[in-house]
């Protein structure tokens, strides 16, 4: 899942600090693919199966089991009431993902909205009261497929609040003052630097997960170091993190951000493409139509603060008849300046956003000098562009930039 988080976040803008889940879109994907045949099959398990290192019912359990953490995933398939879905189709995803689904009259505006959002402000705890908007309306819409991610964690050790100050955070498009967070010699963390990168994991009540930045050095742009960042070097950095004997000098900025990225043309441009036209085959999940995704809504805020970090995502699935659409302009990718987080669950990104860069060469070059320094008192200082996400081992649930 972390190769899955890192290739959407190259597709931000660099500029642009965001936030997105995973976790959240994985799911949504992996229960559509259970009914879907042939090329719509198999876009959805390339774009997926290389960013997976296990079976997603599996990790949705696990996710379940936490403790020390509030950690909650729900779906739901809302269906037209004269829709009827394959029986086997409903006992897979019932029993794989345990997805409930629900009659709902499309044609009455007020109530899908209403309805909608409430299962979405339910299952987020109120951190998404909306997800569609009030004048959202689609009376032939078939179905609605949505997912919602839910974390609240308590750092193990929390910042003191008397120790929060304003700074200057070095952005993309300038310098801005922002209120830091800081503590004196951490001891209780996981450090590392490598590829020209800085990477701090701050743990949870639940040391499962963690809080993880991945801060490129000062020297490094920050474009190139997304542009060098992958699923691999993501893995890697977080297993040769460690606690370092004297602690760690920490300042982090403290911040709360909410996205609603284009998630539609970004997972065209992940190679996405027959689930949203006419070549659409999701014939499992309803023998009787011929279906295809008429969009996709993905909406996830993170806050990061002294007691912990508070994070929830949605993502919705509007699902109509299949019928002949215009061919889609090629997919265009931009990439500009930031820095890179999520939350991860055993080296998986559930949640995924960005503020940096790497520049490995560097990087290389400067290691020796910057680990002689880290030996006399690390200090990690995230002022300027960076990665971040929470994590439960190498699964990210949440992953951003900070730009």
């Amino acid at each position: 899942m972390a190769d899955f988080a890192i290739e959407l976040l190259k597709l931000i803008p660099l500029e642009q600090s965001v936030v997105m889940s995973p976790l959240s879109l994985v799911a949504a994907l992996s229960v559509l693919e259970r009914g879907a045949g042939g090329a719509t099959k198999s876009e959805i398990v390339d774009a997926l199966k290389r960013n997976s290192q296990e079976d997603v019912p599996e990790l949705l359990r696990k996710l379940a089991a936490a403790d020390g953490v509030a950690m909650a995933v729900a779906t739901k398939f809302f269906l037209a009431k004269d829709l009827e879905i394959c029986e086997q189709y409903n006992d897979t995803i019932t029993k794989d993902f345990a997805v409930s689904a629900e009659q709902l009259n499309f044609q009455d505006q007020a109530l899908t909205v209403q309805t909608v959002n409430n299962f979405v402000s339910d299952a987020t705890r109120r951190m998404i009261p909306q997800l569609l908007p009030n004048d959202f309306h689609k009376p032939d819409m078939r179905a609605f497929l949505v997912n919602a991610v839910y974390f609240k964690g308590q750092w193990a050790n929390r910042f003191e609040p008397e120790l929060t100050h304003p700074d200057t955070f070095h952005g993309v498009n300038g310098d801005r003052e922002e209120s830091f967070m800081a503590y004196h010699a951490l001891k209780d963390c996981r450090f590392t630097i490598d590829h020209g990168t800085q990477v701090l994991a701050l743990p949870y009540m639940d040391k499962e997960y963690e809080f993880v930045i991945f801060l490129p050095l000062e020297s490094v742009d920050f474009k190139e170091f997304r542009a060098n960042l992958t699923g691999e070097v993501m893995r890697e950095l977080l297993e040769n993190a460690s606690k370092d004997p004297a602690g760690v000098n920490v300042t982090i900025p403290k911040f709360k951000v909410t996205s609603q990225p284009n998630m539609k043309k970004m997972l065209q441009n992940l190679g996405i493409s027959h689930l949203f036209h006419e070549g659409c085959d999701l014939k499992g999940v309803t023998k009787t139509e011929d279906l295809y995704v008429d969009d996709v809504i993905h909406k996830a805020v993170v806050e990061v603060s002294e007691e912990g970090t508070k994070a929830a995502a949605a993502t919705g699935m509007m699902i109509n008849r299949r019928r002949p659409m215009p061919q889609l302009d090629p997919p265009t990718f931009r990439a500009d300046h930031s820095f890179v987080y999520g939350i991860f669950f055993h080296r998986e990104p559930i949640f995924v956003n960005e503020e940096g860069r790497e520049l490995d060469a560097l990087g290389k070059k400067l290691k020796g000098m910057v680990r002689t320094l880290r030996d006399i008192y690390p200090v990690f200082h995230a002022n300027h562009p960076f990665v971040y996400g929470i994590f439960r081992g190498p699964q990210p649930i949440l992953i951003g930039q900070h730009c």
